[in-house]
């Protein structure tokens, strides 16, 4: 595991230039159970969660249907078919699944208690990624769940469908898994040799030891994956290949979203965004509206034609109507600045979802927003 307990010094100098990419494994978000438990030791909570996950390849179906203002799990990850039928993950491998357009959700198992930080959609074929490796898929819109074998027990950060059968994951020490047949098997991918780390970073941490968080694929060929240290890389062969493109920051890299194989935006820490209108050949920081006297990280961004939403922390929202070429802050109520936002899906019309904390759903509409629950 990558994580420190916040009560251990840091005494070694791969320790410190850990460091700087803050919250090194964030989208397993154990700084907000940290917060709202308040005596858990993070590695204490971590073994928990460990000796609680069990694994089943059973045939697992729904359980409870609950109202949006029951849903009070943390929520890491959401994809959405349509206006009204989407899933979304979080604690205690838990799949939510609603057709109302969130205003009820059913639960569904897929027979682990371990965090789910990740999910992927094409069309009815669902594929859930987090804790120690695990991967499950739902061949039937999430009536059923499937334990697949990732060959990994890394944590997976990110999963990323383009097809039935092409797809990726990414996650700890350089974890790239490669699959073309829907995940009934699963190949890891090596990095690029010649990564290029920042020169401190460099002398405490291998190039292929860098955590990636997030991965976007433009087309069924052309994809990008980033992580800390400001590291991107890209694919123009369906992820097979990678080449290192120079993002010029030494950032945590937390999300990406890709309109096609040009134009492209990467978020992360101290409200960071790049973006890239030429393939990645170059990468630009996009100047970003920011609440007063607060520099606060983005996690994850999408943009779907005209209209983009980017998510941080501290109810920290942005939204685009320009195809992504400005970005201004989101006025939000002030009961949900404690909040914090994981997870986003557009859809080609512009609308979709937001999840955060404490089954927080928000619901978008191109250029506006509603909370699906008012005890947020």
């Amino acid at each position: 595991m990558r994580h420190l307990s916040v009560t251990n010094p840091c005494l070694t100098k791969r320790c410190a230039a850990r460091k700087t990419a803050a919250h090194r494994s964030l989208r397993l978000h154990q700084s907000q159970r940290r917060e709202e438990t308040n005596t858990v030791p993070l590695l204490a909570l971590i073994q928990v969660l460990f000796l609680a996950g069990i694994l089943s390849p059973a045939r697992v179906l729904a359980q409870d249907t609950i109202p949006a203002r029951d849903l009070r799990q943390n929520l890491f990850s959401v994809c959405f078919k349509n206006a009204n039928e989407g899933w979304t993950v979080g604690d205690l491998g838990r799949i939510f699944h609603t057709t109302d357009g969130g205003q009820s959700w059913r639960i569904h198992s897929a027979g682990t208690k371990r965090p789910f930080v990740a999910i992927s959609c094409v069309r009815d074929r669902l594929w859930v990624a987090g804790q120690g490796g695990q991967i499950a898929h739902s061949p039937d819109g999430g009536l059923t769940w499937q334990m697949q074998s990732s060959g990994t027990t890394r944590n997976l950060l990110d999963i990323e469908f383009v097809s039935p059968l092409r797809g990726l994951a990414v996650g700890d020490f350089g974890t790239l898994l490669r699959t073309e047949d829907g995940g009934l098997s699963w190949t890891k991918v090596p990095l690029p040799e010649n990564i290029e780390l920042p020169p401190d970073i460099a002398e405490v941490v291998q190039p292929g030891d860098v955590i990636l968080y997030t991965i976007a694929f433009a087309d069924p060929e052309h994809v990008w994956i980033a992580g800390e240290f400001g590291v991107i890389l890209f694919s123009s062969d369906g992820g097979s290949t990678w080449q290192q493109q120079k993002s010029g920051v030494e950032t945590t890299l937390f999300g990406v979203a890709a309109l096609d194989k040009e134009r492209a935006w990467i978020v992360g820490m101290e409200a960071l965004m790049l973006a890239t209108e030429d393939g990645g050949a170059t990468w630009v920081k996009q100047p970003v509206e920011t609440p007063k006297g607060f520099v606060l990280p983005i996690y994850d961004i999408a943009v779907r034609g005209l209209y983009g939403w980017a998510v941080g922390n501290s109810g920290f929202l942005l939204h685009s109507q320009d195809a992504g070429k400005s970005w201004k802050l989101y006025p939000i109520p002030v009961q949900m600045a404690g909040s914090w936002f994981r997870g986003v899906s557009l859809l080609p019309d512009g609308r979709g979802y937001i999840v955060g904390s404490r089954g927080l759903v928000l619901s978008v509409d191109r250029d506006k927003m509603k909370p699906l629950k008012e005890n947020y």
